[in-house]
């Protein structure tokens, strides 16, 4: 009876040094990368003059300014958070809007979808508008 020696199936390669080394280095350049251009996109666009306009017990509405110091039109993520007088969160919104290249815009948002009514003697003392920065590690 003929004997036959099978073959390692599937057959293993290791993965060399240098491109483990390699694979690293372009990750960690690319968080790199990330972290300037979040640096650059702070000092470009600039958020002011944030007050609560009007207000019941379902919604806020807050009005601010947006300043896009760059040539370029940008999609920005900003973070809406509202509080009442004494300091405690109401809610937060996270949304995009465009700022033009070079210009001011005063802006509107109203927050109608808040976690609970707000109760018959409770008001929003403060909002605040930032640009939300993605994290990646």
């Amino acid at each position: 009876m003929p004997k036959f020696e099978r073959l390692d199936f599937p057959k293993k390669y290791p993965i060399p040094g240098w491109i483990k080394v390699a694979v690293f280095a372009i990750f960690f350049m690319g968080v790199g990368i990330h972290n300037c251009s979040e640096k650059q996109l702070t000092e470009e666009i600039k958020i002011t003059k944030v007050t609560v306009t009007e207000y019941s017990k379902v919604h806020i509405e807050v009005q601010y300014s947006i300043s896009n110091y760059s040539h370029i039109d940008r999609d920005v993520w900003l973070l809406l958070t509202a509080y009442n007088t004494e300091g405690v969160e109401l809610g937060s919104s996270l949304f995009q809007v465009t700022a033009k290249a070079g210009k001011v815009q005063p802006m509107i948002k109203i927050m109608d979808k808040l976690p609970r009514a707000l109760n018959i003697d409770e008001k929003p003392g403060k909002a605040t508008v930032v640009l939300y920065k993605r994290k990646v590690i």
